[in-house]
This record gives structure tokens, sequence and C-alpha cells, in this order.
């Protein structure tokens, strides 16, 4: 009896175990561009099966119980292990080694064992999910060499990114942006959505930019939108909400300091000053009277308004917020051998963190690859943009909402529960001008281009595409009667502005088999760009927007400023060379010869060469066995790049109209330089790239120097002339620094694994050459022998402990009490020293954390906001309250001078500079990906949800609310913005942001 239920019992576990097989599926593509990969060995642990990828990418392996490892590998990738959990899909990529991984260096693309240039990627993956609507945003402390700053934290302002230092002092230190193709004129690649973005290239040096000439002096950014594959159609979405808030607050008065500030304000005023002690103060403030008797039997009685400042208004409430923002993707993808596509829709509704400021915008984007047949393929790719910005007016003027902090601590609103339309002290409410006034900027933008790519045979390529950047701008301003600007009938303005970029590119790719050892490969091409741009403005004493557009031109209440449109063309040839030996000995020619309008006939054209060549050492017989090293490199470039000035036709006398009364004239809008030419940048780049362990430790080092001649530069003229200055090429300056970046994969086991990228950037700035043509605006200054922007103002020296007066340092040591006699001293850097960032990558079974720290040394950072708010007494403002801690009295010792009623005591000094480094918790991403077993069951390929932030922690000795800040003025003209570095003028922080998000795929 015993046999029998035996084999039963071995009959049941070999049903069971049958019943348990599992049979996985899936696509394994390659990281970054998304193509399938054929030939990959798909193996199951303990010896369970094994499998190869078709030529689609596609396989098919039986699983014991579906919960074994699976090993993916394949020459020349790195192999990759991953969990299956009991999924029964199991789609992944493989990222190709040091040694093989193609990266786009316009008009084509070399593999990374070929690259002789320095060139950085950042594919999606490094900036999904992020809460930043902003591209360059999402791109800070990704990569080496690449600075990026914001100018403020309201929405929809610009950001300033620099790769390797700036390299003009009066013309565009921002890298040229290419979107599929198009060189962009508009700054619209902050219009493009991120989750569209398959990847993107930083060309840093000359030999990787020279392919670009005359605007690849301040670095390339190529970025690559994503575009439809072969297999079924996928559905993907994804919903975001994040919650914003101010980083931190500042410590400022309450009604008691401010009370006393106020008795010592009046005394002063009545010059009582000799009454005056801290303790005095304190006893009377806290007496509660408006009535103050004096040691000598005088009384003095306070000002109506004192009773009224117990009233405990904290400012920074009222005018900052908690911001909420949604955010929505969906995306259609998919195709056959013939035809691919992408589709997308996005649209996102954020507020910002400053009352009154909102952002709206609605983007759509699609991308189609089509063979139309064996010798003939094409692509079109579309990005549209609309946005709606409900605007707040610039940080620094007083109608900014953040400038409400230096008011006193007194009641936003009046007996009738009303707004209060003005305020004490500056009569003015910034909240008035929010809440009675409409500043509204809309756009429209279209980034598109259409390719075509003949096969004319096996080794010769033919590509032709055309591109469009398209932006339409509109401005709207209306103050109402109650706001300062609208006094009793309200104001209205309204701009609009179109510019218009098209481009045409045309090149040949030779590239025939090797021969031997030898291979070749050949690209010429020519280029035609024409970019136009119309702009209007009118204003008048209305209040409605409305009834300003019905105005006639002739209508005497109409401001109408005629803006002179801008023209330019540029005409390119170019062509590069490769060749490489053996696979060890690598070299590349390079050269772009750019005509454009902005130049007369004498210097109308500009010829940039590079040069640059490779040594793939690991390829070397002698290193075949050398152990955990798997990839080494060495390499060097050497080449020019060239910028133009930013404005069309500076060679030549320029009019524009105007009007006076009702008169009609013409008035001169330059002097003109006839030998106006090319600012050259000549860059010297020498590099190292490594990998070891099967690249599980892999970097690069680089050393780089680049030196700008013909320096387009704002020189003095006398004034007779009608013009403070000319532009001319006068100076040289030079950047100089070095890069580090390492990857490591440091544990890769199972279910578990971590990878960390750490990257380090060092740059030093000199402008060597102006001519002795000096230039200091404000507290910045371009000086001979000094960095650009160079904070250049009076050393302060303490305080005079028997008058109260502010000192300053002389030369020789010495001080005075009078800031107009004191030098002006070199005392501080605005550019950083140093900046990178540190993200680690975690990944425990269905659980997904990253997090990422940046950081930027050594930028020092004038805070104007503290200026204000430390001053003196003056307008009896609101002060931070570290200056009750002045100086009251005969002998006392004090760090901040005495209050002045009748004399402003806070002019600039080194009293706010302050060091800007920093280091901040960047972004933190958690997130959990629902098991397949799950998901399939309610006709899902995937779904995950997330939480997280950004800017979450940040660890610094600035006083300000933020040190990512840049003053940016959009009045002060491309020379002021270049020049004003470093300052933080009541400038809107970087927001601390919280975030939730859910990710789905059919």
């Amino acid at each position: 009896m015993k046999l029998p239920i035996t084999s039963l019992c071995l009959l049941l576990c070999l049903h069971l175990a049958h019943a348990q097989e599992v049979v996985l599926k899936g696509i394994v593509t390659q990281s970054g561009s998304g193509g399938p990969l054929g030939g990959v060995v798909v193996t199951a642990s303990g010896g369970a099966g094994t499998a190869i990828t078709n030529d689609l990418g596609q396989y098919e392996i039986s699983l014991t119980d579906g919960y074994e490892n699976v090993t993916f590998s394949l020459e020349g990738y790195v192999s990759k292990t991953v969990f299956v959990g009991g999924k029964t899909q199991l789609d992944v990529s493989l990222k190709a080694k040091n040694s093989n991984e193609d990266v786009s260096v316009g008009f084509g693309s070399q593999s990374k064992s070929e690259l002789t240039s320095s060139v950085s990627t950042i594919t999606t993956d490094d900036v999904s999910p992020s809460p930043l609507i902003n591209l360059e945003q999402s791109n800070q402390g990704k990569t080496t060499g690449m600075f990026v700053q914001n100018s403020s934290g309201k929405l929809g302002q610009g950001t300033k990114v620099r790769i390797r230092g700036g390299s003009s002092l009066s013309a565009s230190n921002q890298p040229l942006y290419v979107v599929d193709g198009v060189p962009l004129t508009s700054g619209n690649q902050s219009n493009i959505n991120p989750t569209n973005i398959a990847k993107i290239e930083i060309l840093k040096d000359a030999s990787a930019a020279a392919m670009y000439g005359s605007r690849a002096a301040n670095g390339v950014i190529l970025i690559t939108t994503k575009s439809g594959g072969n297999g079924g159609i996928s559905i993907d979405a994804d919903y975001q909400y994040t919650m914003g808030q101010t980083p931190k607050k500042l410590d400022l008065y309450g009604p008691d300091e401010y009370n006393l500030q106020t008795i010592e304000y009046t005394l002063r005023s009545l010059s009582q000053d000799q009454y005056i002690t801290r303790e005095r103060l304190e006893q009377w403030q806290s007496s509660g009277s408006s009535t103050i008797n004096l040691p000598d039997g005088s009384t003095v009685t306070m000002p109506a308004f004192y009773s009224e400042l117990n009233n405990d208004t904290d400012w920074q409430d009222e005018v900052f917020r908690k911001a909420n923002s949604h955010r929505a993707n969906l995306s259609l993808q998919g195709g056959t051998e013939k035809l691919g596509f992408f589709s997308s829709l996005s649209y996102t509704t954020q507020e910002g963190i400053l009352v009154g400021n909102k952002y709206n915008r609605f983007n759509a984007a699609t991308s189609i690859d089509s063979k139309i047949s064996d010798r003939i393929s094409a692509n079109l790719n579309l990005n549209y943009f609309y946005s709606k910005d409900f605007r707040l007016q610039e940080d620094q003027d007083l109608g900014a909402p953040l400038q409400a902090i230096v008011l006193p601590p007194s009641d936003t609103y009046d007996e009738n529960n009303n707004f209060q339309l003005k305020v004490r002290s500056l009569e003015y409410n910034p909240l008035t001008e929010v809440n009675f006034s409409d500043n509204l900027g809309y756009n429209n933008s279209l980034v598109g281009s259409l390719g075509l790519k003949f096969d004319l045979s096996d080794a010769l390529t033919f590509d032709v595409n055309g591109g469009l950047d398209y932006n339409n701008f509109r401005d709207e301003l209306r103050q109402g009667p109650e706001t300062r600007d609208g006094a009793l009938s309200g104001r209205s303005q309204l701009g609009t502005s179109q510019l218009t970029n098209y481009i045409f590119n045309g090149w040949f790719t030779f590239a025939p088999e090797p021969a031997g050892d030898s291979k070749f490969s050949a690209v010429l091409g020519g280029s035609y760009q024409e970019s136009n741009t119309t702009s209007t403005f009118r204003v008048s004493n209305v209040n409605s927007i409305d009834q300003l557009e019905r105005l006639s031109p002739d209508d005497p209440i109409l401001t109408t400023i005629d803006i002179p449109g801008q023209a330019s063309v540029f005409v390119s040839s170019f062509g590069r060379l490769n060749y490489s030996l053996k696979d060890r000995y690598i070299f590349q020619v390079s050269g772009r010869m750019d005509g454009s309008s902005k130049f007369g006939e004498a210097n109308r054209y500009g010829f940039f060469p590079a040069a640059s060549g490779g040594w793939n050492v690991s390829n070397e017989p002698f290193l075949q066995d050398a152990g955990p090293l798997n990839f080494l490199k060495v390499k060097a470039s050497y080449g020019l790049v060239g910028n133009t000035p930013q404005d069309d036709f500076l060679y030549r006398t320029n009019y524009f109209r105007m009007r006076y009364g009702q008169q009609d004239g013409i008035r001169l809008a330059n002097l003109a330089n006839t030998n106006l030419k090319w600012e050259t940048t000549a860059q010297l780049d020498l590099g190292l790239d490594f990998g070891f362990l099967e690249d599980r430790i892999s970097g690069s080092v680089n050393y780089y120097k680049k030196t700008t001649t013909d320096l387009l530069f704002p020189v003095p003229v006398s004034q007779t002339s009608g013009f403070a200055s000319v532009l001319k090429n006068v100076g040289t300056m030079e950047n100089t620094g070095y890069e580090f970046n390492l990857s490591t994969v440091n544990v890769e086991s199972g279910t578990f694994s971590w990878s960390t990228d750490f990257n380090i950037s060092f740059n030093e700035n000199l402008v060597t050459d102006l001519n002795g043509a000096n230039l200091i605006v404000g507290v910045n200054a371009f000086l001979e022998d000094q960095p650009a922007g160079v904070f250049y103002m009076r050393k302060y020296a303490g305080v005079n402990t028997a008058t109260g007066e502010a000192l300053y340092e002389t030369e020789g040591g010495g001080t005075t009490t009078d800031w107009e006699s004191a030098p002006r001293m070199v005392v501080g850097d605005p550019n950083p020293d140093y900046f990178g960032g540190l993200t680690n990558s975690l990944k425990f079974g269905n659980f997904d954390l990253s997090f990422m720290f940046q950081f930027v040394g050594g930028a020092d950072l004038y805070w104007e906001t503290g200026e204000f708010l430390a001053n003196n007494g003056i307008l009896n403002l609101n002060q931070t309250v570290d200056q009750a801690d002045r100086w009251y009295a005969v002998g006392d010792e004090a760090p901040y001078p005495a209050l002045n009623p009748f004399q402003e005591n806070t002019f600039p000094s080194t009293r706010w500079l302050q060091d800007g480094s920093y280091i901040r918790l960047k972004t933190l991403t958690f997130t959990y990906n629902i098991p397949e077993a799950v998901t399939s069951n309610w006709g899902l390929n995937y779904m995950s949800i997330y939480i997280g932030g950004t800017n979450l922690l940040t660890f610094t000795e600035y006083e300000g609310y933020d040190p990512d800040v840049s003053y940016f003025d959009p009045l002060d003209g491309i020379v002021g913005q270049n020049i004003s570095r470093g300052i933080d003028n009541f400038t809107a922080p970087q927001p601390k942001i919280f975030m939730t998000g859910i990710k789905i795929g059919l």
C-alpha cells in the first residue's frame, strides 16, 4: 500500500512543479537610444533556462517558478541581473560599455571609443521624475563643466548656463541649443517638455563644437527628443502634484523692536541724541506710552502711528504662500519596420511661492520616422508650446511682493477690513500692486524639423533637413487706479514681439567599410539660417487693455515706441574627417566657414578649424591582460570657435523712428564700427577616460584652457557724440579648468543594486586685456587681470566708537568715515571656484530610491536685500534683528553704525558681501513599482507611484533666502547682465518642493 501512496505523492509534486513553471517574455533595448538589441543572451539562475533575443530585441524564456534572477549579457554592453519577482513581462535596457556607446556630435554620431572630443551625456533617466519644468534646472549639478544658476525663484524666469566659464563680456554667454537639428535663437529650450527628451549631449571643447562654428564659443547642447520604434502601440501616462514653500524666513523686527527703533528715530530727528542709550530705549518702549519723559524734564510725543504698531503683521507671511501645482502627461508610441511614431500631450498649472505668481503651460509634440524605401527615409519632429504667465514686477522694483518685507509690522487691512492701499514709510504697499494689477505674458512657440536621408550607396548618404524656431510673445500690464503707477485713472501697456528662425542643412556622409586595420569617414555640407524679429509697444493712462488697443495711432493720450526690427543671416559650409587605425589611434579634423550679416564686408566671414586625436590604450596588446582595467583612452584637441554681437548691423549707422509730441522723426541708434569682427575662442583640451571591472567603475578627467581674443567691449567715447560708448574688439579673456567624474556600480546582486555618480568641475576666469578700457557698474567691474564681474567696492572697517559712523578702509590700512573718499578695492569674486553633484541610485526589489546633492564653492554674493534691511533708520524701514546690535552712545563698541534719520548710512561695501557656497539636497525620489502580477490583472504594462522633492535641505553660511541666485534685469542689456552677477536684490528664492506622482503604461 505504501508504494501506490508514494507514487501518488511524487506525481502530485511533479504536477505542482509543472504548474509553477512560468514563461517570461520581454524586449531588450539599448539605454539612451531605445533601439532593440539582438543577440542578447538571457540566462536564468540555477540553470532554469536560456534564451537569445531576436533582431527586434524580443525574448522568451521558461522559468521554474518566476522568482529567479535573470541575467542579460551582450558583448560590448554592461550585463544586468534582474530579480523577476513573479513577473511574466520584463523589459530591460542595457548600457553600452565605454568602448561602444554612441554619442551625437553634430551632423552625425560616433561611438565613444572613437570619440576624441569632450562630450557629456544626460539621459531621460537622469532628470525624471522631477518637479522642475525648466530644462536647465533639471540639469543642475548633473554633469561636469556646466554651471547652472537661477536668476529668480519666480515662475518662468531665466536661467544662466555657463559651459566652462563665460567667453564674452558684451555678447551672449549662453550655450547654443540645438533641438532635433534646429539651432535655437529664441530660448525655446526651456519650453521643451523634459519628459519628451530622450537624451542631451553637451559639446564642451572646440573639437566637438567646431561644426557649429561662430555660435559655439559657449558650448553646444544637443537635445534629442523621443521617437517611435518597432513593435506594438504603447500608451504612457503620468500625473504629478507638487507643493512648494519658501525655504526659510528672515529674522525681522517684531512690534517691540520696531517701536524701540521708532523712539530712537524720533529722538534723533529732534537732535536729542544725548539721552539715547539702549537701556533707556527699552524702558521707554516697555512703558507703552506715546509720551517720552526725558531726563531734563521735557517730553517728546511719538508720531500718531506709533500706537498702531502693535498689530504684529508678518509681511513674509503675507507675500509667501503654499504653492500647489499639477502636471499631467500622456504619450503614445509605436510603429512597424517601415513607420515609427511618438506623440505626447502635457498640461501644467503651477503656482509660485509669491502671491500672484502663476504659470500655465501646454505642450504637444509628435515625431514620425518613416522608411520610404530601401534607400530613402524621412523624419518629422514638432514641438508646440503655449504658456500664460501671471507675472510679478521685477524683483528689484518697488512693486514686487518681496519688497514688502521692508515695511513696518503694521496692519495689512484698515479698520473696515479692506485692503490697505498704502502703508507708512514708503507710502506704498507692494500687495496693492499684486491685487490691483494684471501682469500677463503669453507665449506661443513651435520648434520643428523635417528631414530626408538618401542612401546613395552602401558607403555614401545624403541628409537634408529644414527647421523652424518660431516664437510669438504678448505682454500685457494693466495697473489699476489704486496702484502707485496707475495714479487716478489707471495705466495700461501692451508689447508684442515675433521671432522667426529658419534653417536649412544639407550634408554628405561617406563611411566605407574598414580597409584592414583602417577606418575612415567624412562629412561635408552646408547650412543657411535666417532670423527675423519684429516688436511693437504702446502705453496709455487707461484702465483696460481692450481700451488701449482701440486707441488710434494719432490719439494724443497714446504713446507708442517704435522698436527696430532685427534680422540676420548665416551662411555656412562645414566638413569633418575621421580616421582610426587598429581601433587604437584615432584622428579627427573639422572646420566650418561662417558668413554673417552682423559684420561688414571686410570681416563677414570667419573660419573655425579644430583637430583632435585619441589613443585607445586598452586596445593595445600589452593591456589585454590588464586585470581589472577594461577601458583606457587618452585624448587631446585644439580648435577655434566664435561669437557674434547680440544686435544686428552694428558695423553701420542705424536709425529708428520716434515720435515727439505729434511729430514723427528719426533718431540715431548707434555709432558705426566698420571694423567690427568675430570674437574668437581658442581651446585646448586634454582628457583621460577609464573603466574598471567591466565599467563597474568608470569616469574621466579633463583639463582645458580657453582663450578668447577680440572681445567685443563698449569702449567709452566723447559724450558730444550723443553716446557713452561704441562696441569694439579690444580684449582678451581666459578660462582654465579641470573636470572629474566618476560612476560606480557599488552593489549589483539579485534584488538589490546601488550605483553612484559624482562630478566636480573647477574653473578660473581671468580678463587679461581690455586695452585700458575698464568698466564699473554698481559693485561689479570688468578689470584687467581680474575675473569677469569681480566685486569692486569699499571695504567696511567697523564703527567709529565716538560718533557711531561707519568706517571704510583706505589705502595703507587706515580708515575713514567718508565713503566717497574711500577707494574701491577688489574684494570678491562672484564666479564659483568649483561646483558639482553627487547622485546615488538604489533599487531593492520593487522599490527605487534616488537622491542627489548639488554643491557650489568659492562664489561670493552681495546681499543687497540685507543692505535695505540694515538701513539704519532712513525712512524708518524694518530691519533684520541683528541690527539691534548697533551703536547707540559714545563708547559703544558695536558691529553696526548708528541710526541716522538724516542720511543713509548703508552705502555699498563689504558689509553685505558674503560667502555664497552651499551644499543642497537637490532631489530625492522614492518609487514603488507595483508588481506585474498585479498590474497585468489591471490591464497595465506597468505602474509606479513615487514621492519626493527638490531643494529639500540647504547647508550654507549665506544669510539671505537662497544662495542660488543672480541679479537679472532685462532692461540692463546684455553688457549689464554679464557684469552684474552675484547680486541678491530682493530676489525670490528657489522654493522647497514636495511632490507625489503616478506613472502607468498600457
